[in-house]
């Protein structure tokens, strides 16, 4: 194929959504961070958590408290970008770092204070949550596995 001489459609997915199975006794918040446990089931992420492969964010809320490992599954998306709570103090001069998890809601530029450090996404924006509170941006796509 040349090179283009007009528009072409890619026809690009903007989201690609994987589905996982959710760990015993645990609940997966709508827009939580996620990862995969060493047994290979999604657990919201945490920094005190050991061994933690990052995922994405979850597309739903799904219930497994009183189940066992892989009985419900939770959709994850693996692209695009999230506003999550500032855990840190970041500022417009931290654009483009990359972002580090403490909670399933909660990131930070650096890793000051993290007991497991998980790189979730890039820094593309200083923004507002749903909450009110300052949030950050972050563009996920190049570290989701």
């Amino acid at each position: 194929m040349a090179a283009l001489t007009k528009a072409y459609e890619t026809q690009q997915k903007p989201t690609v959504i994987v589905s996982y199975p959710v760990a015993a006794s645990t609940t997966i918040y709508k827009g939580a961070l996620v990862g995969v446990n060493s047994i290979g089931y999604v657990v919201p992420m945490d920094h005190a958590t050991a061994s933690l492969t990052y995922m994405g964010i979850a597309e739903e809320t799904v219930d497994n408290s009183s189940g066992s490992d892989g009985d419900v599954s939770v959709r994850v998306s693996k692209t695009g970008s999230g506003v999550f709570a500032d855990a840190g103090t970041a500022t417009q001069a931290d654009i483009g770092q990359t972002l580090n998890v403490k909670t399933d809601n909660e990131v930070q530029v650096g890793t000051l204070s993290l007991t497991n450090v998980y790189a979730v996404g890039t820094l593309v924006a200083l923004e507002t949550t749903s909450t009110g509170a300052t949030g950050l941006r972050v563009r996920i796509d190049n570290d989701t596995k």
